[in-house]
């Protein structure tokens, strides 16, 4: 009997030391979580910088198109033109590829460990900055190329769109 006393001390210390443990597990698993919401967070915030150049990509190629179906530019110019309305093609592709690949945060965690989840973010959030350089640049070349270069109308004048 003096023995039971002992063994349910044992038991209290026990329990005791595990709810610590897991007080602390619950502690780091509420951590990461919060952690990879800050991340996702963060990439989505790339997103929503990208989304608005979507609508200046479309009405950069409504420029483009008028331009090149009103006639009378010159060779050199058209395939300026055209070019840059490739490279928003691209840069609109990047978007939507990027976008269609995306995964919602509570999926990504029934599927992954906590550090396949934030790489995956690590690396979409790398992703949608290239997608953002890719828009940013080709909106900067197209607007350089419609409204900031002269160019030959049927070969007899200069001026600037």
């Amino acid at each position: 009997m003096k023995a039971l006393p002992f063994f349910f001390i044992l038991l209290c210390c026990t329990a005791c030391g595990n709810a610590d443990q897991d007080a602390a597990e619950i502690a780091q698993e509420q951590a990461t979580l919060a952690a990879q919401d800050a991340a996702y967070k963060a990439m989505m915030d790339g997103h929503d910088r990208v989304m608005p150049m979507l609508g200046r990509i479309t009405q950069a190629q409504r420029t483009i198109t008028e331009q090149l179906t009103a006639g009378g530019v010159s060779e050199d110019y058209r395939e300026l033109l055209l070019a840059a309305n490739e490279q928003l093609e691209d840069a609109d592709d990047g978007m939507k590829n990027w976008m269609n690949k995306i995964r919602p945060l509570d999926e990504l965690r029934e599927d992954k460990d906590a550090e396949e989840v934030m790489s995956y973010i690590k690396e979409q959030t790398r992703d949608i900055a290239d997608v953002e350089a890719n828009i940013t640049s080709s909106l900067a070349n197209a607007d350089e190329i419609i409204q900031g270069d002269s160019h030959v109308h049927d070969g007899s004048e200069d001026h600037t769109h």
